[in-house]
């Protein structure tokens, strides 16, 4: 199975009746005035020299704003996001003419099946009036009448020697960087949308979780070959730290035994809230009764519940007494005690005039508990004091920190609860740079997103939308290489891939063949899809000029300062000439001022051509000593000779 084509109709964007092919298997096209699809078959299938998980690769190239963006949407956004993306699109039973947009992209299932998905499809193919614009099909293809046979909607067709149903077996996972731009209206992603079954599955893969990142870093700082090899520098100095962030408690009110705070939490008791620091401890004369991993814990929780209690005016109808005799016994015995306390709270009516039902959400003390069991999984020697904890990734045995981390995902992914755990406890990873982030990001993306699915779904089509725009030159010439490497490694296998990447990277272009380069070029009718004369080991100055479409291989800021010491060379020429005889006049300032000008050029030819021009002028300076004149004069000489022996030569 797998993507061969897609078709953009109308839709008001720059691209506009366009075809780009995304398999070198088959040739399609679509006559869209008889409305007739024609799909050949290769007359040679051409080897994937991308490895055997590969299937096909293509990248995406044109200037920005030619459209690159609007096809990566097209085929990896959810039907809500694609009408949240193209405002236009409007599920209506039959769209009159001015609002027909309309897009489909073709796939092969197998042998002669075929399927089509996209919007408007009754433009292509007679289907039953009561569908919604967003749709699929299967069809099965006559290659030599060039019939379709329309069988079922994909959702619904399957063969009977099968029982899993072909829109199962893949899904699209899709990266992009969206702006960080508070002026531009792009509303969030769905990561995924679980009720449109019409199309294959979309995941949005670039929202970041917490889970697929460290669990990529852990691989990493183990020296997993498939992951080392990512990195340049050594990943063994991986440092996560988990840190109590809200610091409540450590304002000295809380350490007195008849604070009203502290009393509402443990009753009327005069028990304290946890103190962290040991000599605070001894200020107070109180005993170090908890573990530093066990006071992070019991503080978080006395956290939650001093903001839960600084807007209620509830108390615990309960009075916590120390009576455990060792250190768990004290620790389990308070925990407990906290966590029943939170639990009644969300039986207990929010305050009037709160936009809350209860005081505590039950997803937040699920969190809370989930929380609590993923921080006594970390062994006690990385705990540095009562809200710290250094982990250096090299140094864990196990990958105790997964639990932790899902922990964190529940916590950003769920919108309904009222509680960012996060503010309460922070995790972060140390000691990388900003294109080691980037580059992390991708690649633990793919992993994560690739872990979660059901082994039923053996074909991944990986929508990557400018992935090395961070990345330093040298990253970006490896980044194929190392992305083949990362599908390769163990957790990939038994997956087929089918990649598609919008870039702007020459680096890119000269590590694919032209066949798999798809060329949006900017021209006075439109865009047009163009193909690519340069890309396997390619020179990069040629990919630049021609699949990039620059009108100049330099700097617009250098190539301008240039042209005017050539206007200024050309001007100081046609003086010299004609002022030749005027012995009064002196050129020299004018030749110093452009001598300064040429020297700041960097390239020896371009520097060297121009130098030959201004002393060229320099026989015209009666002021010039003569001796200088008849330096020249010889040296140019020589060079004409060596150019003629040259041409004699050849």
């Amino acid at each position: 199975m797998k993507l061969l084509y897609l078709y953009i109709g109308h839709m008001n964007r720059p691209l506009n009746e366009h075809e780009i092919t995304f398999s070198n298997d088959y040739q399609v096209h679509f006559d869209r005035r008889h409305k007739r699809l024609l799909i050949n078959k290769n007359p040679e299938t051409q080897r994937s020299i991308y490895g055997e998980r590969i299937l096909d690769l293509k990248l995406v190239v044109g200037k920005n704003g030619c459209g690159k963006s609007t096809i990566l949407n097209l085929l990896g956004l959810t039907a809500h996001d694609l009408r949240q993306e193209f405002w236009q699109y409007e599920d209506e039973n039959e769209p009159l003419p001015r609002k027909a947009h309309d897009w489909f992209a073709l796939y092969h299932l197998e042998d002669d099946l075929f399927a089509l998905e996209g919007y408007n499809l009754p433009a292509l193919l007679e289907v039953a009036s009561h569908v919604n614009t967003h749709y699929s099909v299967a069809f099965r293809y006559d290659f030599q009448t060039h019939d379709m046979t329309l069988l079922d909607f994909l959702q619904d067709f399957q063969e009977k020697d099968t029982e899993c149903r072909y829109i199962s077996q893949m899904a699209y996972l899709s990266y992009r960087l969206e702006p960080d731009a508070p002026w531009y209206g792009k509303q969030k992603r769905r990561k995924y949308e679980k009720y449109d079954n019409n199309f294959f599955e979309r995941y949005d893969i670039s929202q970041f979780d917490y889970y697929g990142v460290e669990h990529f870093l852990y691989l990493a700082a183990k020296n997993e070959d498939n992951f080392r090899l990512l990195f340049d520098n050594t990943p063994s100095a991986l440092k996560a730290e988990l840190r109590l962030s809200s610091n409540e408690i450590d304002g000295k009110r809380f350490f007195l035994e008849d604070d009203p705070l502290a009393e509402a939490i443990y009753g009327a008791g005069g028990t304290f809230l946890s103190v962290s620091m040991p000599q605070l401890q001894k200020i107070f004369h109180t005993n170090d009764e908890l573990n530093y991993k066990h006071s992070m814990i019991i503080r978080y929780l006395e956290e939650l519940l001093i903001y839960l209690l600084n807007e209620e005016t509830v108390k615990n109808d309960r009075i916590f007494i120390i009576s455990g005799r060792t250190e768990e016994e004290k620790y389990i015995q308070r925990r407990d005690f906290l966590l029943d306390f939170i639990a009644r709270l969300t039986h207990v009516p929010a305050g009037p005039g709160s936009y809350k039902d209860t005081i505590m959400h039950p997803y937040d003390l699920q969190l809370a508990e989930q929380f609590c069991t993923a921080i006594e999984r970390i062994p006690d020697c990385f705990f540095k004091s009562g809200d710290h904890a250094e982990i250096y990734l090299k140094d864990c045995e196990t990958n105790f920190l997964e639990e932790l981390m899902k922990c964190y995902d529940k916590n950003r992914e769920n919108e309904m609860h009222e509680i960012n755990h996060q503010a309460f406890l922070s995790f972060t990873v140390e000691n990388l740079s900003t294109g080691e982030m980037a580059m992390i990001d991708l690649y633990a993306a793919i992993l994560n997103g690739v872990r979660g699915w059901n082994p039923q779904k053996r074909n991944l089509i990986l929508l990557l939308d400018e992935p090395d725009s961070r990345l330093h030159p040298e990253w970006s010439r490896l980044f194929l290489k190392r992305l083949m490497h990362l599908l390769g490694a163990e957790p990939f296998s038994g997956y087929r891939f089918q990649i598609i990447i919008a870039t702007h990277s020459p680096l890119l272009l000269s590590d694919v063949p032209r066949r798999d380069i798809v060329c949006l070029q900017q021209t006075k009718k439109g865009i047009e899809i163009a193909e690519a004369n340069y890309g396997f080991m390619s020179n990069l100055n040629d990919i630049l000029l021609d699949s990039m479409f620059l009108t100049s291989p330099f700097g617009a800021f250098a190539e301008q300062y240039t042209n005017a010491i050539i206007a200024g060379i050309t001007a100081l020429k046609k003086a010299a000439f004609e002022r030749v005889a005027d012995s009064h006049i002196d050129l020299n300032s004018q030749f110093e001022c452009l001598q300064r000008d040429i020297d700041l050029i960097d390239d020896p030819y371009i520097r060297q051509t121009l130098q030959r021009s201004l002393d060229a002028i320099n026989l015209y300076n009666n002021r010039q000593p003569a001796k200088m004149r008849i330096a020249y004069l010889e040296k140019e000489l020589e060079r004409l000779r060596a150019a003629e022996k040259d041409r004699k030569n050849d």
